[in-house]
Protein backbone atom coordinates (compact mmCIF):
# COMPACT_ATOMS: atom_id res chain seq x y z
CA UNK A 1 0.00 0.00 0.00
CA UNK A 2 2.86 2.22 0.82
CA UNK A 3 4.22 1.60 -2.66
CA UNK A 4 0.92 2.74 -4.16
CA UNK A 5 0.96 5.99 -2.17
CA UNK A 6 4.52 6.63 -3.25
CA UNK A 7 3.51 6.10 -6.90
CA UNK A 8 0.61 8.53 -6.48
CA UNK A 9 2.95 11.12 -5.01
CA UNK A 10 5.42 10.67 -7.89
CA UNK A 11 2.60 10.94 -10.46
CA UNK A 12 1.22 13.99 -8.65
CA UNK A 13 4.65 15.66 -8.62
CA UNK A 14 5.20 14.87 -12.33
CA UNK A 15 1.73 16.22 -13.20
CA UNK A 16 2.43 19.31 -11.09
CA UNK A 17 5.77 19.92 -12.82
CA UNK A 18 4.16 19.42 -16.24
CA UNK A 19 1.33 21.76 -15.27
CA UNK A 20 3.73 24.45 -14.02
CA UNK A 21 5.90 24.03 -17.15
CA UNK A 22 2.82 24.26 -19.36
CA UNK A 23 1.61 27.42 -17.63
CA UNK A 24 5.11 28.93 -17.83
CA UNK A 25 5.31 28.07 -21.54
CA UNK A 26 1.83 29.42 -22.29
CA UNK A 27 2.00 32.67 -20.29
CA UNK A 28 5.68 33.60 -20.49
CA UNK A 29 7.79 31.72 -23.02
CA UNK A 30 5.35 31.81 -25.94
CA UNK A 31 4.91 35.62 -25.72
CA UNK A 32 8.65 36.09 -25.33
CA UNK A 33 9.36 33.79 -28.29
CA UNK A 34 6.87 35.70 -30.42
CA UNK A 35 8.49 38.99 -29.39
CA UNK A 36 11.94 37.60 -30.22
CA UNK A 37 10.73 36.51 -33.67
CA UNK A 38 9.19 39.92 -34.30
CA UNK A 39 12.40 41.66 -33.24
CA UNK A 40 14.48 39.37 -35.47
CA UNK A 41 12.26 40.26 -38.45
CA UNK A 42 12.65 43.95 -37.61
CA UNK A 43 16.42 43.59 -37.38
CA UNK A 44 16.54 41.80 -40.75
CA UNK A 45 14.41 44.58 -42.28
CA UNK A 46 16.66 47.25 -40.79
CA UNK A 47 19.79 45.52 -42.15
CA UNK A 48 18.12 45.53 -45.56
CA UNK A 49 17.45 49.28 -45.22
CA UNK A 50 21.03 49.83 -44.04
CA UNK A 51 22.30 48.23 -47.24
CA UNK A 52 20.00 50.45 -49.31
CA UNK A 53 20.90 53.63 -47.39
CA UNK A 54 23.75 54.87 -49.65
CA UNK A 55 21.55 54.48 -52.74
CA UNK A 56 18.64 56.19 -51.02
CA UNK A 57 20.87 59.05 -49.83
CA UNK A 58 22.09 59.63 -53.41
CA UNK A 59 18.48 59.66 -54.62
CA UNK A 60 17.51 62.02 -51.82
CA UNK A 61 20.30 64.47 -52.69
CA UNK A 62 19.31 64.34 -56.36
CA UNK A 63 15.67 64.98 -55.49
CA UNK A 64 16.69 67.89 -53.24
CA UNK A 65 18.65 69.45 -56.10
CA UNK A 66 15.71 68.97 -58.47
CA UNK A 67 13.40 70.50 -55.87
CA UNK A 68 15.61 73.59 -55.65
CA UNK A 69 15.44 74.00 -59.42
CA UNK A 70 11.69 73.48 -59.59
CA UNK A 71 10.96 75.62 -56.54
CA UNK A 72 12.53 78.56 -58.38
CA UNK A 73 10.04 77.96 -61.18
CA UNK A 74 7.11 77.15 -58.90
CA UNK A 75 7.76 78.56 -55.41
CA UNK A 76 5.95 77.63 -52.21
CA UNK A 77 4.48 81.12 -51.75
CA UNK A 78 3.46 84.13 -53.82
CA UNK A 79 6.73 86.06 -53.67
CA UNK A 80 5.28 89.14 -55.38
CA UNK A 81 7.92 91.67 -54.17
CA UNK A 82 10.88 89.69 -55.58
CA UNK A 83 8.92 89.13 -58.78
CA UNK A 84 8.21 92.87 -59.08
CA UNK A 85 11.90 93.64 -58.52
CA UNK A 86 12.95 91.12 -61.16
CA UNK A 87 10.33 92.33 -63.65
CA UNK A 88 11.17 95.95 -62.95
CA UNK A 89 14.84 95.18 -63.59
CA UNK A 90 13.99 93.55 -66.92
CA UNK A 91 11.81 96.48 -67.95
CA UNK A 92 14.39 99.11 -66.94
CA UNK A 93 17.23 97.22 -68.66
CA UNK A 94 15.35 97.59 -71.94
CA UNK A 95 14.72 101.30 -71.35
CA UNK A 96 10.98 100.81 -70.91
CA UNK A 97 8.71 102.68 -68.48
CA UNK A 98 6.63 100.62 -66.04
CA UNK A 99 3.27 102.39 -65.80
CA UNK A 100 1.45 99.98 -63.49
CA UNK A 101 1.82 96.60 -61.81
CA UNK A 102 -1.42 95.29 -60.26
CA UNK A 103 -1.48 91.80 -58.73
CA UNK A 104 -4.97 90.27 -58.53
CA UNK A 105 -6.34 87.71 -56.11
CA UNK A 106 -4.84 84.20 -56.49
CA UNK A 107 -6.99 81.47 -58.00
CA UNK A 108 -6.64 77.79 -57.08
CA UNK A 109 -6.24 75.52 -60.11
CA UNK A 110 -8.76 72.72 -60.69
CA UNK A 111 -6.48 70.03 -59.26
CA UNK A 112 -5.77 72.10 -56.12
CA UNK A 113 -2.02 71.53 -56.47
CA UNK A 114 -1.06 75.14 -57.18
CA UNK A 115 -2.38 78.69 -57.25
CA UNK A 116 -2.48 81.01 -60.24
CA UNK A 117 -1.66 84.64 -59.44
CA UNK A 118 -2.89 86.97 -62.19
CA UNK A 119 -1.08 90.28 -62.62
CA UNK A 120 -2.06 93.22 -64.76
CA UNK A 121 0.92 95.17 -66.12
CA UNK A 122 1.16 98.32 -68.23
CA UNK A 123 4.32 99.63 -69.85
CA UNK A 124 5.25 102.37 -72.27
CA UNK A 125 7.72 101.22 -74.96
CA UNK A 126 8.54 100.97 -78.63
CA UNK A 127 7.56 97.83 -80.53
CA UNK A 128 11.13 96.55 -80.42
CA UNK A 129 11.55 97.25 -76.69
CA UNK A 130 8.22 95.54 -75.99
CA UNK A 131 9.40 92.44 -77.86
CA UNK A 132 12.67 92.40 -75.91
CA UNK A 133 10.79 92.68 -72.60
CA UNK A 134 8.59 89.70 -73.54
CA UNK A 135 11.66 87.73 -74.60
CA UNK A 136 13.49 88.49 -71.34
CA UNK A 137 10.38 87.59 -69.32
CA UNK A 138 10.21 84.23 -71.12
CA UNK A 139 13.77 83.49 -69.93
CA UNK A 140 12.99 84.02 -66.24
CA UNK A 141 13.59 81.04 -63.94
CA UNK A 142 10.18 81.43 -62.38
CA UNK A 143 7.12 80.40 -64.34
CA UNK A 144 5.65 83.61 -65.67
CA UNK A 145 3.15 83.46 -68.50
CA UNK A 146 2.07 86.45 -70.59
CA UNK A 147 -1.57 85.82 -71.46
CA UNK A 148 -3.05 88.75 -73.37
CA UNK A 149 -1.62 92.02 -74.45
CA UNK A 150 -2.95 95.13 -76.07
CA UNK A 151 -1.10 97.87 -77.86
CA UNK A 152 -2.71 101.28 -77.91
CA UNK A 153 -2.08 104.99 -78.16
CA UNK A 154 0.80 105.01 -80.69
CA UNK A 155 2.87 108.21 -80.65
CA UNK A 156 5.37 109.00 -83.36
CA UNK A 157 8.61 110.11 -81.69
CA UNK A 158 10.71 110.33 -84.86
CA UNK A 159 10.71 108.69 -88.29
CA UNK A 160 12.01 105.37 -86.84
CA UNK A 161 10.42 105.31 -83.39
CA UNK A 162 6.82 104.81 -82.35
CA UNK A 163 6.04 104.80 -78.63
CA UNK A 164 3.03 102.72 -77.58
CA UNK A 165 1.15 101.87 -74.43
CA UNK A 166 1.27 98.12 -73.86
CA UNK A 167 -1.05 96.46 -71.39
CA UNK A 168 -0.79 92.77 -70.70
CA UNK A 169 -2.02 90.27 -68.21
CA UNK A 170 0.38 87.73 -66.87
CA UNK A 171 0.16 84.74 -64.61
CA UNK A 172 2.63 83.44 -62.10
CA UNK A 173 2.19 80.28 -60.09
CA UNK A 174 3.00 78.93 -56.65
CA UNK A 175 2.40 75.63 -54.88
CA UNK A 176 -0.49 74.95 -52.57
CA UNK A 177 1.33 73.90 -49.38
CA UNK A 178 -1.82 72.41 -47.85
CA UNK A 179 -2.21 69.85 -50.63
Amino acid sequence: MENLDFKKIIVGVVIGVILVAGLWYYFYYQDTANEINRLQRDIARLYKYQKQMPILLKRYKKVQEEFKVYSKQLPLKEEIPPLLIKLSGIIKSEGVSLVSFSPKRAIRDKSGVYFIKPISIKIKATYLECGKVFEDVSKMERLFKVKDFTISNPKLINSHTVLVDVGFSAETYYLNRKK
